[in-house]
């Protein structure tokens, strides 16, 4: 049986996150490699699952098993706009691949230094990528100007000589299909999976109640921080012209940091601004509203496909519009909400969902039906053999 081993990096340190081997388990646990680690290995239990991780704080290496998958945190050096680069991993990983059987790397992102690091050094085995809403050099010179254009003109020969040892790429948003290097390698569309256990709906009346909102108005809802990379401005804009009309519509904003920069913006249009909250907690607020909305991504952040927040608000049975929902399923897309992103669209959706001129039904059934973690998991197994079956059979 062959090896996966995960390979991501700590890139926040603050008191809201678990960022320090004092944190115990959830330092390991933390991140989008470490949780795509645990659901493969739950749901193949036969392969051998391992996560690495880079901490550009970290003063030594850390090892600890957790859930079947043995975890590795290793100390690094941060470089701006490039990423973390650690030797200690490097020189492990190549020490694992000399000592071991079959081993399939997967990296979390493309945009770091560390990932250059493994893809010039290590060609010789199955290289994995799952894209996580970050665009390539070409993408990012065509937006970009001054300095910045000029740096990612740099860029665009030596992404396009690493894509090539890429063998699998994993993307959320098919847009960037035309950004990406030529190369051999298969794209594929694919997202991180949601954990319907965590997200029980709650009936609204019961949820309002439980949040202290009133039971008879009708709530908007936006989580995430209050900058522009979702486009939360267009939101308040819409909200404080429907305001004007509909006495009885409220916004609500969660998952705030008191710096943002559109916080005072969303407080003096009269939204509801709550601060950071557990992501155990945030059910509540989704099973709370009437419909959750996610505008649309910054022209720097236009890859982030879906968002697993949209799929959190359907599992907990509410309707959403935005225009991430374009990366939803065709087959069922329009039963679970509006992908719209013009300004008037979005209010237009926005009224005739609170006044309940369209319903939707089914929501949690269908969300579950394309983003359950087990059928991604699954799905990357079978890729997994292809890659094995290429190298080692």
């Amino acid at each position: 049986m062959y090896k996966v081993i995960y390979i991501d990096r700590i890139a926040e340190h603050s008191s809201r996150v678990s960022s320090d081997i004092k944190d115990g388990d959830n330092y390991f646990t933390i991140g989008w490699g470490a949780g795509s680690a645990r659901k493969f290995k739950e749901f193949n239990p036969d392969i051998k699952v391992e996560c690495w991780k880079t901490d550009y704080k970290a003063k030594h290496i850390y090892e600890r098993e957790i859930s079947g998958v043995k975890f590795k945190i290793f100390p690094a050096f941060y470089f701006k706009f490039f990423g973390d680069y650690s030797k200690s991993l490097l020189r492990q990983l190549k020490k694992e691949l000399n000592q071991n059987g079959s081993i399939i790397l997967h990296l979390t992102s493309f945009r770091h230094l560390f990932f250059y690091n493994v893809f010039l050094k290590l060609k010789k085995y199955p290289l994995v990528v799952q894209n996580n809403g970050e665009s390539s050099a070409t993408y990012k010179y065509e937006i970009s100007k001054g300095i910045k254009k000029l740096f990612y003109l740099l860029m665009i020969p030596l992404e396009s000589k690493l894509f090539k040892n890429i063998d699998l790429i994993y993307i959320l948003d098919d847009r960037l299909r035309i950004y990406l290097p030529k190369i051999r390698s298969l794209v594929k569309k694919q997202t991180l999976g949601v954990m319907p256990e965590r997200f029980i709906p709650l009936d609204k009346i019961e949820a309002k109640k439980i949040l202290n909102l009133e039971s008879n108005k009708k709530f908007l809802l936006y989580v995430g921080k209050l900058n522009y990379t979702k486009s939360p401005n267009v939101l308040i804009d819409i909200f404080k012209e429907i305001k004007k009309e509909r006495s009885n519509v409220e916004l609500l904003i969660v998952g705030t940091n008191e710096g943002d920069p559109l916080i005072n913006y969303a407080k003096d249009a009269g939204a509801k601004v709550y601060g950071r909250i557990l992501h155990t907690d945030v059910y509540k607020y989704l099973s709370a509203a009437e419909v959750y909305i996610l505008a649309k991504y910054s022209k720097e952040h236009v890859f982030g496909g879906i968002g697993l927040l949209p799929v959190e608000a359907l599992l907990c049975n509410t309707p959403v519009i935005g225009g991430s929902l374009e990366n939803f399923p065709e087959e069922d897309r329009e039963s679970v909400g509006f992908a719209v992103s013009e300004t008037e669209q979005i209010k237009d959706a926005i009224i005739k969902i609170i006044d309940k001129k369209i319903v939707f039904n089914n929501l949690r059934e269908v969300a579950i039906k394309h983003y359950s973690w087990e059928k991604i998991s699954k799905n990357t197994a079978v890729d997994f053999q292809e890659l094995i079956n290429k190298y080692y059979c």
